[in-house]
């Protein structure tokens, strides 16, 4: 009795699967079996690369204005030996 039920995640399943199967053929149909699977396996060896943090400490004034950020006061500057003796 259970084999004509079907739930709604075995569709989408059977769908997805569909899909899938169609856009690989199309891949396949386009560029070829073996440039499809070696692209695969350099996929699979290669992995995923690394997203480079940025700190909001680097970005400039005008980008950190933009998203909302305080702007970055430089600490006052010691006075230089120059500037001490310097009379004009």
């Amino acid at each position: 009795m259970r084999a004509w039920v079907t739930t709604m995640s075995h569709v989408n399943m059977q769908v997805e699967g569909a899909i899938l199967r169609i856009s690989v053929d199309t891949l396949m149909a386009e560029h070829g079996k073996w440039r499809v699977v070696m692209a695969a396996i350099k996929a699979m060896v290669r992995g995923r690369r690394r997203v480079q943090r940025v700190r909001p400490q680097d970005l400039p004034a005008s980008i950190r204005a933009d998203i909302g950020l305080p702007t970055i006061v430089d600490p006052p500057r010691m006075p230089t030996v120059m500037n001490v003796y310097f009379r004009p």
